[in-house]
């Protein structure tokens, strides 16, 4: 399963919409965008070709000007700075204020090393309900970071978390169903702490259901008990049998708890 990290609010921030005119700002984010969207790219091209006196002149220009806006602006936009301005939020915060989601947003990073830059524009309708999604426990989110162990990451519920090796290679559907499933196995984990039981996920063997039957069966029952609306002990449930041959599909399946799927079954 995914390993929760602390990289949701490492370094990252979001300009507090309830900041005053920011103008001032924005002209300053600007600049410092455009001049490290060139740096790296002189950087990449020094890379692929090292032996080329026209890049590598081009590249210490801008080394040269990267270094004075850092020397410019880092105490002011450097990590310590913007930790002490409540005009900037630590990205945790603007989440839990602000969702849902309505107004475009940008995670902005900053570091020791780098004053404040854009990392992630969240422009549009669908960028919001993605992370809106991804907050709500539905489909996991793309983070811009990789982990600790260089690793992809998502952003899903309240944390970012990084793949494991085994699951890089996962599809969309395969990625979002992990996700889900871990979700309910930790509910059940916390509630048997709670109780004083042991408690364990019992998710039926679906291996012969395709991950993106699965997903959508989840999505639709928002990982509850399509019978009593129940969170715990989910299993996939049958509600017409697969003719031998053929696909499962959405409709032919349902969420249950094992309560509810005992009484379907008549054990008491």
């Amino acid at each position: 399963m995914p390993t929760r990290t602390r990289m949701l609010d490492n370094g990252n921030f979001v300009y507090s919409p309830e900041a005053p005119d920011g103008a001032v700002f924005l002209e300053y984010l600007d600049f410092a965008d455009r001049l490290l969207s060139s740096w790296r790219k002189a950087c990449e091209a020094s890379e692929r070709a090292p032996f080329s006196p026209e890049l590598r002149q081009r590249k210490e220009e801008l080394d040269g000007t990267v270094n004075g806006f850092v020397e410019s602006f880092g105490p002011r936009y450097g990590i310590k700075g913007v930790r002490r301005d409540p005009t900037f939020l630590p990205v945790s915060q603007f989440f839990a204020e602000y969702r849902p989601l309505r107004k475009a947003f940008s995670i902005l990073h900053c570091s020791l090393g780098m004053p404040l830059h854009t990392v992630h524009a969240i422009r549009d309708y669908s960028g919001l309900t993605r992370v809106n999604a991804a907050l709500n426990e539905d489909t996991p989110f793309p983070w811009w970071q990789r982990g600790p162990h260089d690793r992809p990451c998502y952003l899903f519920g309240e944390h970012v978390w990084e793949l494991n090796e085994s699951e890089m290679q996962q599809s969309d559907e395969g990625t979002t169903l992990m996700f889900l499933e871990m979700m309910d196995q930790q509910r059940q984990r916390e509630e048997g702490v709670r109780s004083g039981s042991a408690r364990s996920t019992v998710i039926a063997d679906t291996g012969f259901i395709p991950e993106k039957v699965r997903t959508a069966v989840w999505r639709r029952s928002r990982g509850r008990c399509g019978q009593c609306g129940g969170r715990e002990g989910l299993e996939f449930d049958f509600i017409r049998p697969v003719l031998p041959g053929a696909t499962a599909t959405p409709e032919d399946l349902q969420l249950l708890c094992r309560n509810c799927l005992n009484q379907k079954s008549g054990v008491v």
